[in-house]
């Protein structure tokens, strides 16, 4: 067997996943809206709220992303410009937003800065909630952490591939930064941006428990209004395929940054750090690090501590109390048993398509020193399903297979193991890359074929980077709630959507101690996820 023909065995299973876990069910959530384009438009047009709320979507998107800016930008500085013991933790502190699900971050929020929360008790209260402002910050503080991880990384690689050469021809820093790091790092900048946007632009879960009203919708709440609630189909068609069409553009443009980010290659151990801090410097940056913490940890420590609090009455102190958790045992424990049994399948599933695409890049990669097109097309089929919406996909999937099929469970491990597929190519072809370059050449010369030499030599060599692909796939399956509502899954309740339904229902309590779970849920898995990253280093 040549490596051609077992990359393209290696392909299809991928390739055939994409196309009708995600490609066909996209196309068919257009259908009611394509029989009658113009009818759309011409609907679309007419229609002052429509239209509304597609022009708040963009705007809220876009305010999103300057808030995202204002918070990671510093915390990228710092980080890229810093080789102090304090910089791995910081870079763990702004990464947790993104890493909780998206039903906690409201939780967390609404627990800390809502009208009733720990800053309403030490101050005013804010009186943010059921606005556009409320979106807004929580978007920013979701998505803040993708600016700091893209800037940083593009800061360090810009600093240390071309400062030390400024400096020894006597360029101020002032000047370094102005002329070389900024303009550098600027593709970088955008490429986090574009890709906060694309998130905010697709965002379901904090628009429907934050958003409060017709003024503060968005396009993915009302494809679920319109295709759940009023099942006018030819709307929430049309609807996703304006949300979809600026999805696109906007991945593409981000794929277009993500490559001008990273020209710039280095390695960002080769220069140590020389010169060292001013106080001023220290001062800003520990002034930083202590507003993240009270940002960052505030809202997630409110949810487990919530959880022991009781008010006996609507006058009395809250008491420390178990009863949140004496009433988890019925309902709330088999919905964390569902999502676990989900996670562990849609994981499985997604890393096993990872390593079929990974793997047929490696041996097109092998044969030919040029990236090909096949490659390029592989890598095309496993990165698409990071652009989708839980809520478009799940409409998707109702128009083309039915009611009977979608709302089973083995549907949400397929939707699950696909929306999870560009994470989980991303950490194992990475580990594929970093193998020596002769790896399969001295497995083919010992008389393996190209297909056992992957199964005997790469994928051996590069468990590690599976562990961290199952563990964080594991991660996001089990805080996904965008498909689950969309399907429909009455009678298989998971953890996100019992939490979803208890803050629907003013069940604080209930959702802080079920929300608790999920936590140390995630944390299990990007634990897991984490030390086989450590591992492989």
């Amino acid at each position: 067997m040549t490596k051609k023909t077992a990359a393209c065995l290696l392909a299809l299973p991928p390739a055939l996943a994409a196309a009708f876990s995600f490609i066909l069910p996209y196309a068919a959530s257009f259908a009611p809206a394509l029989r009658d384009l113009a009818s759309g438009f011409k609907i679309f047009w007419q229609n002052s709220t429509l239209l509304h709320v597609t022009l708040f979507t963009f705007k809220q998107a876009f305010l999103s992303v300057l808030v995202s800016l204002a918070i990671g930008l510093p915390g990228a500085w710092f980080i890229g410009n810093s080789r102090s013991r304090f910089t791995p933790f910081l870079k763990t502190l702004t990464a947790i937003p993104f890493a909780m699900p998206s039903i906690l971050v409201v939780l967390g929020f609404v627990l800390f800065f809502g009208n009733s929360g720990w800053v309403s008790r030490l101050y005013p209260p804010l009186r943010i909630l059921y606005k556009p402002l409320a979106v807004i910050l929580a978007h920013g503080f979701f998505n803040f952490p993708l600016v700091v991880r893209l800037a940083g990384d593009g800061i360090a690689r810009a600093k240390r591939a071309y400062a030390p050469a400024a400096e020894s021809m006597g360029a101020s820093p002032v000047k370094i930064i102005l002329t070389i790091i900024l303009p550098l790092t600027l593709p970088a900048i955008m490429a986090a941006s574009l890709l906060v946007f694309m998130y905010c632009w697709t965002s379901f879960a904090v628009v429907l428990v934050l958003g409060g009203g017709p003024n503060t919708t968005t396009l993915a709440v009302e494809i679920y209004r319109h295709a759940k609630i009023f099942l006018n189909y030819g709307n929430a068609g049309f609807l996703a395929l304006i949300e979809t069409l600026i999805a696109v553009c906007v991945f593409l443009t981000y794929v277009f940054a993500g490559k001008k980010s990273r020209m710039i290659e280095t390695n960002l151990n080769e220069y140590a750090e020389t010169g060292k801090k001013s106080a001023a410097g220290k001062i800003i940056m520990i002034a930083y690090f202590v507003v993240m913490a009270f940002f960052v940890l505030g809202p997630l420590l409110s949810i487990p501590l919530e959880s022991f609090l009781y008010r006996p009455s609507r006058s009395a102190a809250q008491v420390f109390s178990v009863r949140w958790w004496t009433n988890l045992g019925d309902t709330c424990l088999p919905a964390l048993g569902r999502s676990l049994l989900l996670a562990f399948f849609s994981a499985t599933t997604a890393c096993v398509l990872a390593f079929c695409s990974a793997g047929a890049v490696k041996l097109l990669e092998t044969q030919n020193k040029k990236t090909s097109f096949a490659a390029n097309l592989i890598r095309f089929f496993s990165a698409s399903p990071v652009i989708s919406s839980g809520i478009v996909l799940g409409f998707g999937w109702l128009i083309l297979y039915g009611r009977n099929f979608s709302r089973s469970p083995l549907a949400l491990v397929i939707l699950h193991g696909v929306s999870a597929l560009p994470f989980a190519f991303n950490f194992i072809s990475e580990g594929f890359r970093s193998l020596p370059a002769n790896t399969l050449n001295a497995a083919a010369v010992f008389g393996a074929d190209p297909m056992r030499g992957l199964l005997t030599t790469a994928l051996p060599l590069s468990l590690p980077r599976v562990r961290s692909a199952w563990g964080f796939s594991a991660a996001l399956s089990l805080g996904e709630l965008n498909a689950v509502m969309m399907i429909g899954m009455e009678g298989w309740e998971t953890l996100p959507l019992y939490i979803y339904r208890a803050v629907s229902a003013y069940r604080y309590g209930t959702a802080c101690a079920a929300g608790t779970l999920l936590i140390l849920s995630c944390a299990a898995c990007f634990l897991f996820s984490e030390t086989g990253r450590k591992n492989y280093a």
